[in-house]
């Protein structure tokens, strides 16, 4: 969520001033796969955005309406709708909601600057720990996507462990790991391998078969139920 959403720079002209639709011009030949995303505009208040993908198009389709009759259908052009909006924009609360940053960032052109400041402090904040020693090489802006990812996942693991915990999580992580440098205060990360595999390491992905005891590692996971 995003609050004071006009004030800002990713905010679309059509949001800040009252809607006229006067000037606009008239859709009338359809050619789907020139619209990025469409908006509706519902009880004078809310804008609701869904960006429009490829899969969401809709092209020769044939199907069959079932409802009070049951008959064929052809469809030449045709966008999928959603159930739920990407974004939705409340102008009197001048609020902006939505689901994934990645999904509006073509909608609300700069708008991913703001996951980008806010990634980087989170990365840069990470790698002071100290349980951390960084490699000479290797710094903040060398982390990739999907070790960003995943260091929001370890953040928040972190954040539920006592002290005695986390010393047992990295001596676990040394034991099955040990091309990681450690010291028995931190480990040595020189590159995106080493990140990534402290990262499994606090989300306790090192395990050993039961059978064959190997030692192993899991790319996924999912919890359970008991």
């Amino acid at each position: 969520m995003l609050t004071d959403f006009s004030k800002t720079a990713y905010c679309l002209q059509v949001l800040k001033e009252p809607l006229d639709t006067t000037g606009w011009k008239m859709l009338n030949v359809i050619q789907p796969e020139k619209i990025d995303y469409i908006c509706s505009y519902q009880d004078e208040n809310e804008f609701y955005f869904q960006r429009i993908f490829k899969s969401s198009l809709m092209k020769q389709k044939r199907f069959l309406h079932i409802g009070d009759d049951i008959r064929f259908c052809e469809e030449k052009h045709g966008l999928v709708i959603n159930d739920l909006p990407d974004a939705l924009y409340l102008r009197k609360e001048d609020l902006l909601y939505f689901r994934k940053l990645e999904t509006i960032a073509p909608v609300f052109h700069g708008i991913s600057d703001l996951y980008k400041e806010a990634c980087e402090q989170d990365v840069r904040d990470f790698l002071e720990s100290p349980f951390i020693r960084l490699g000479d090489a290797y710094h903040t802006g060398r982390v990739g996507v999907a070790n960003r990812r995943r260091i929001t996942v370890a953040r928040e693991v972190l954040k539920n462990l006592s002290a005695a915990e986390r010393d047992d999580m990295f001596r676990y992580t040394d034991e099955y790991y040990p091309d990681l440098k450690y010291d028995g205060t931190s480990f040595l990360i020189n590159n995106e391998n080493d990140l990534k595999m402290l990262m499994f390491g606090i989300s306790q992905r090192f395990y050993t078969t039961r059978i064959t005891h190997e030692k192993r590692v899991a790319n996924s996971v999912s919890r359970l139920d008991p």
